[in-house]
């Protein structure tokens, strides 16, 4: 039984290093995600007015806002668009060359592919956050302090299920002609609420309430929930996506 297990997860990431090998050599996925979220992180430094703290109300067309609420909510919403064009690209090479009913030769249960894109979309998520972080940091002139490990929990949590649906949803559109068209309408109906509880956490932390506080919310019951319900679920109905 370890044997196999070995087996399944070298394979599993050694079809995940493809995928990155390919991604150093074309540098066709990455480079347009990043470029994607600091235009958009530069534009919102120029259109949001600033504030002197997180908690400042600002004055909108809907009402006044907190300046955490907004930030937050863009924040996300970049990230999440940003990371809907690399996954309009996960089967990209393989469609393009026409190799993925050779991949699916691969002597690999179908959950294992799944994962290895799963990875190689996580990273690429990963480092676009590299950027988009520090930018709206250093832009906004935000204090996280003490919140900083909880909002890097909060993004791993929200980045796992974010990819699981996404990649899910990108073997689905990979085969249709207007993929990048097709992969939002799929996949954001799903991903709204993984999104909603990650601009909340966000939002909290960013307007420096306790911890505990937070955590009594239950937001974080919501992330843990959304990724293990629909990472199962992605994970058993690639197979099905594929075919």
């Amino acid at each position: 039984m370890s044997q196999i297990r070995q087996s399944f997860l070298t394979k599993t990431f050694a079809l995940a290093a493809k995928d990155l090998r390919v991604e150093m050599r074309g540098r066709e996925t990455l480079p347009p995600m990043v470029a994607f979220a600091i235009a958009v992180t530069l534009l919102l430094a120029f259109t949001i007015p600033a504030s002197p703290t997180l908690r400042t109300p600002l004055t909108l067309p809907t009402g006044a806002v907190e300046a955490a609420d907004v930030l937050a909510g863009f924040m996300w919403v970049t990230i999440l668009f940003a990371g809907l064009i690399g996954f309009a690209r996960t089967f990209e090479v393989e469609r393009q060359d026409g190799a993925l009913d050779a991949m699916l030769l691969v002597p690999l249960d179908r959950s294992g592919l799944f994962l290895a894109k799963a990875i190689a979309n996580f990273l690429f998520v990963g480092a676009v956050e590299l950027f988009v972080l520090p930018a709206f940091v250093i832009l906004f002139s935000i204090d996280i302090g003490p919140g900083l490990l909880t909002l890097l929990l909060v993004v791993i949590l929200t980045n796992i299920g974010f990819v699981s649906v996404g990649t899910l949803f990108a073997a689905l559109a990979a085969q249709t002609r207007s993929r990048e068209l097709v992969l939002p309408i799929l996949a954001l109906p799903a991903l709204l609420p993984i999104f909603i509880a990650s601009v909340t956490l966000t939002s909290d932390l960013l307007s420096g309430i306790p911890l505990n506080e937070v955590a009594a919310r239950g937001w974080f019951v919501i992330l843990i929930a959304y990724d293990v319900i629909f990472g199962t679920i992605a994970a058993l109905a690639f197979e099905a996506a594929l075919d």
